[in-house]
């Protein structure tokens, strides 16, 4: 089966084995949960990209007014809006659509999230750009990103060029500093960036407001 006209059917293929996965570093996670939560407040209103099963969108989901999880893959989704069920959130929304759907307005959110999606954009520069329009002045934008460009090159070539062929969704060799340089460029000021693990394969977790 090929994807590259159609991520989303390879997202609903892996859909449950993604969902049964663990997460790889519990306590990782957790603290970088607490640090997120430092920046939240109640009456904001969190807009969180690629937000597959909805972990992220849950767990912080007790220190703002409303998250809103999007993804492509409506079985990622399913899982999700289970989950939140069990957790019985009322202020979680999940919507199978893209960050480009036309129903989010300028200046809607407080705060934007992406972990583990933008590689998977082709123009980085365009990504950014409509989320700074859909922050508010002073909003947050919090990513965590598969900087495969500043790791293996040749795995990093070989998933680039399955994706290609449409074996996997397409694949950006983004790296830090590449992704640093689109923030500014889009009009955000980056006030912390933090490895919450020890792992030799951690990403740097990226906090930028919106300045311009």
């Amino acid at each position: 089966m090929l994807f590259k006209k159609s991520p989303e059917k390879f997202w609903n293929l892996v859909a449950s084995k993604y969902a049964a996965s663990p997460i790889p570093d519990r306590p990782a996670y957790e603290t970088k949960i607490k640090k997120i939560k430092t920046y939240l407040i109640p009456d904001k209103v969190v807009l969180d990209i690629g937000c597959g099963t909805g972990t992220q969108c849950s767990d912080i989901a007790d220190e703002v007014k409303q998250v809103i999880g999007i993804d492509i893959s409506r079985k990622l989704l399913a899982i999700a809006e289970q989950r939140k069920a069990e957790r019985k959130l009322d202020n979680v929304e999940f919507l199978q659509t893209s960050l480009f759907d036309k129903r989010f307005m300028p200046g809607s959110f407080d705060g934007v999230t992406a972990f583990y999606v933008l590689h998977f954009f082709e123009d980085v520069d365009a990504v950014f750009k409509r989320i700074h329009d859909l922050l508010k002045p002073d909003g947050l934008f919090i990513s965590e990103t598969a900087c495969i460009g500043e790791k293996n090159k040749i795995i990093g070539k070989v998933l680039r060029f399955a994706g290609h062929l449409g074996f996997i969704p397409k694949i950006n060799l983004l790296t830090t500093r590449q992704l640093e340089l689109a923030l500014e460029k889009s009009g955000f000021q980056l006030i912390d960036k933090t490895k919450f693990s020890d792992s030799s394969d951690a990403e740097f977790t990226l906090f930028a407001k919106k300045v311009l």
